[in-house]
Parts: structure tokens; C-alpha cells; sequence
């Protein structure tokens, strides 16, 4: 539908009194309790061992590549592995997709621990 210059605007209809039941209020409710985490202790603990091995990933991983290619490399390699993770976690069983999450979490942690990294999503984050 265009509009028109020449048409003229159609009224606003009015909503009946009780239109606020038209939304199944019970179903909404279940939908958000569904993406609260089920398990608070094992989230916790899966971010808590990303966390921990976040600086191994820095040493092992982010350094050498920064100290070669520069800081944009490492950021793309922690795309690409959250890529290939999060493929990986869908096709595997539940104590895998536990341990890709905490290589997922690791990664991210690791990157983003390292300076360099820092300063390159700094400086994009301040020029934007």
C-alpha cells in the first residue's frame, strides 16, 4: 500500500476494552522461564573454567599470532573458532557441548586478554 496525497487518512480503529486478554499471558510466562538457565551452578562453573583458561588460550594461541599477523588475525581466529564450535555444539552430545562451551568461553576471554586486542576493539568501539 503507497500512500496517496490524494487519499484521504483512514480513522484509527479502537480497540475493545478487553483487548489486553488477547495475549495468552500464562504461555508468555513459560517461554521466558525457558531461557533462564536450568542448571545456575553448572552455567557458572562452564564460564567460570572459560574463564580460568582464558589466559592459557592468550599464551598459546593469541600471542604467537599477534607477535606474526597482528591483532586482526586473533580476532578472526576467535570467530572462526566460535564458528566451528558452535556447529560442533550442535551436533554432539551434552558433556562435549559442555566442554565447547568452555573452549568457546576460553577463546573469547583469551583473546580479549590480551592488549593489543583490547586497544584494536577500543579504538574501533571510540572511532564508530
Amino acid at each position: 500500500m503507497t500512500y496517496d496525497q490524494h487519499t484521504p487518512p483512514q480513522p484509527i480503529r479502537e480497540l475493545p476494552s478487553d483487548h489486553h486478554n488477547a495475549v495468552d499471558w500464562d504461555r508468555v510466562k513459560r517461554s521466558a522461564r525457558s531461557l533462564r538457565p536450568q542448571h545456575p551452578l553448572k552455567t557458572g562453573a562452564t564460564v567460570a573454567a572459560g574463564a580460568v583458561l582464558g589466559p592459557w588460550w592468550t599464551t598459546h594461541a593469541v600471542t604467537p599470532l599477534l607477535d606474526r599477523y597482528g591483532p586482526s588475525a586473533a580476532i578472526g581466529m576467535a570467530v572462526m573458532a566460535g564458528i566451528y564450535g558452535s556447529v560442533a555444539m550442535t551436533k554432539t552430545r551434552p558433556i562435549i557441548r559442555r566442554a565447547l562451551a568452555i573452549a568457546l568461553i576460553a577463546t573469547v576471554t583469551g583473546t580479549l586478554y590480551a592488549a593489543p586486542v583490547r586497544d584494536l576493539i577500543s579504538t574501533w568501539i571510540v572511532g564508530s
